[in-house]
């Protein structure tokens, strides 16, 4: 029932939306129950099997609601299938192929869009405007185009009624958590959606987003090797961002960058620099690095940075944080890196640094039982698993930054980008420089 014309949503449509969201989100959540009570009787092997079958199947029932709902859903969909962190292997697995399943808006409405947006026809401005998009996302699309002065650009189109979109599911997505955080008290669903609450209407703003890339451009103005486009100021409204057109290899693209004499491996290291540099020295930080919104350009070669909606900025102290962070996992300081995760702003439910330093403890834990470079034993991670669940229930974490949230979403989309590349780089040996430089900065405590 997406919607392709229109600014705002009818009673009948967000009825309609709110009883789609309220079943998918309750079949998943009672099938979770029913699955807790039968882990009573089963063996271990047995329930282990059967979760995996339901994380599968529940995760296809989301995946058919965000395709067919699009707006907040697509886009928390989206998110949530680069959170191998939070999310059992089976649903990244499904949710991720969301990226690419995106139907783009006719050109009639996209027209409309502009037009209105620039108060022009679309002649007046552009000497030519290919009518099918090169990419569609959650929230835009974009497409190639030519001003009357022969510059070639490139066009992001907001849909028109993804603001009424985005209003109507983050109020009914408020009563369904509300209602599973009421039942369920050690778990918290309100906190990934206030997280969802607190970005994505970012996104919706391309003023913003062109302030974005013009901080990002200023602070690399010196590095030869990294590249984002340049803003057209005078064409870029609320809903339309105009930006220069620029092509390269999808930064994925083994065979491509074979074909340009470019390794994957320097590839990965330059990204991991790029992204050290941002976060530890620069203090704000592109933060939606997935494969679309990262090309090389052989010439140079030159890493290309897309799409600015999703930027974050630090906190003061922040880079100390982390460098001390880092300081205590390589000396394997349990309390160090309890102390540091204080820093960072991490609460548990009780308080108190020495929570957080055995948290860190089990964590530390696999990385000496796995090695340098190793994955630690299967036997390993569900002892440490295990442990860290009932240390978690006994004194649940109920306060984790967002920005350390949306920093760990960014990270662990670098980390997909290497492994497609067919790159296994410790990543700590090239942020390194930057965190001890980091570290030697006069320490405030972040906020």
């Amino acid at each position: 029932m997406a919607r392709t014309h229109g600014n705002l949503l009818s009673p009948a449509e967000r009825l309609e939306r709110a009883r789609r969201i309220g079943v998918t989100v309750g079949r998943v959540y009672l099938g979770i129950k029913a699955n807790q009570l039968l882990a009573r009787r089963l063996r271990p092997s047995d329930m282990r099997a059967r979760w995996r079958r339901f994380h599968r199947s529940s995760a296809e029932t989301v995946y058919d609601t965000a395709v067919e709902l699009q707006g907040l859903i697509l886009k928390g969909c989206q998110y949530l299938g680069a959170r191998p962190d939070l999310l059992p292997p089976e649903w990244v697995d499904v949710l991720s192929r969301l990226q690419d399943r995106v139907p783009p808006r006719p050109f009639p409405v996209v027209r409309r869009s502009v037009e209105r947006e620039l108060g022009r026809p679309l002649e007046a401005v552009f000497d030519s405007f290919a009518p099918t998009p090169v990419a569609s996302a959650s929230l835009a699309q974009v497409h190639a185009a030519v001003l009357r002065d022969g510059r070639r650009v490139a066009v992001k189109v907001q849909y028109p009624e993804i603001e009424s979109l985005v209003r109507s599911d983050l109020a009914n997505l408020r009563t369904l958590f509300s209602a599973i955080g009421w039942l369920e008290r050690d778990f918290d669903p309100m906190l990934l959606l206030e997280e969802l609450a607190r970005y994505v209407p970012r996104e919706l703003d391309f003023l913003a987003e062109a302030d974005n890339a013009e901080r990002v451009a200023a602070r690399f103005a010196e590095r030869p090797d990294v590249r984002v486009p340049d803003v057209h100021r005078e064409l870029t409204t609320r809903r339309v961002l105009v930006m220069e057109y620029v092509e390269g290899l999808k930064i994925t693209d083994r065979k491509g960058l074979a074909r340009a004499g470019i390794e994957p491996e320097a590839v990965a290291r330059l990204l991991a620099d790029v992204y050290g540099e941002q976060i530890l020295r620069h203090g704000f930080f592109h933060a939606d690095p997935h494969p679309g919104n990262l090309m090389i350009d052989p010439e140079g070669p030159r890493l290309v940075l897309l799409d600015f909606g999703l930027a974050d900025e630090l906190p003061e102290g922040f880079a100390e944080a982390v460098g001390a962070l880092l300081t205590g996992v390589l000396a394997a300081d349990a309390a160090a890196v309890g102390a540091a995760l204080e820093r960072l702003g991490f609460e548990t439910r009780a308080g108190g640094r020495q929570a957080l330093a055995e948290l860190a403890e089990l964590g530390l834990a696999v990385l000496r039982e796995g090695g340098a470079g190793r994955r630690p034993p299967p036997e390993t991670l569900r002892r440490v698993g295990r442990e860290l669940a009932e240390r978690i229930r006994a004194n649940p974490v109920v306060r984790v930054p967002g920005h350390v949230v949306l920093l760990a979403r960014a990270l662990g989309l670098l980390a997909g980008v290497a492994r497609a590349l067919g790159v296994r780089l410790d990543p700590l040996a090239v942020v390194l420089p930057h965190a001890r430089a980091a570290a030697g900065r006069p320490s405030s405590p972040a906020s």
